[in-house]
């Protein structure tokens, strides 16, 4: 920390605790802001709409969407970026939610020269089989579980 040898109070040279008292005896002073009346005619011609200001008006109001629908991130319909899910079987389900215990046991592989991936991915199958539950396909939660 550096010290000046002004006093701090000395590199504060124009400060108003009291703004909006000095804001509303600004406003009140027609002195201190004079209005000349070139100023004037350039503030009615702003004020003035352009056709194309117009025009992006009218495509904003013909757009109907809400809020929810304009804030979605359109990839709805986008293809899957990775992984394509199977279709379950008759008897089973594919809608269901990772569990935190499944993830907890799921080991990380770091790609590191002493790891064997043959042996992750019989760990991952050995979790993974254990822990699936009653209606739902194994190799979907295997896919879905995969990525952690």
């Amino acid at each position: 920390m550096t010290h000046s040898s002004q006093p701090i109070r000395a590199n504060i040279l124009d400060f108003d605790d009291d703004f909006e008292r000095t804001l509303r005896r600004k406003k009140k002073d027609p002195k201190l802001h004079p209005l000349s009346s070139s100023s004037a005619s350039n503030l009615e011609e702003e004020e003035e709409p352009t056709a194309r200001e117009e025009e992006d008006v009218q495509t904003m109001a013909a757009d109907n969407r809400t809020i929810n629908e304009l804030s979605a991130s359109g990839m709805h319909n986008a293809a899957p970026l990775c992984i394509q899910y199977p279709r379950a079987a008759q008897d089973k389900t594919d809608e269901f939610e990772l569990k935190s215990s499944l993830l907890h046991h799921i080991l990380k592989f770091h790609g590191l020269s002493m790891e064997d991936p043959n042996k992750h991915l019989k760990e991952f199958e050995v979790v993974c089989s254990s822990m699936t539950p009653i209606n739902v396909d194994s190799s979907i939660l295997k896919m879905k579980a995969f990525p952690f």
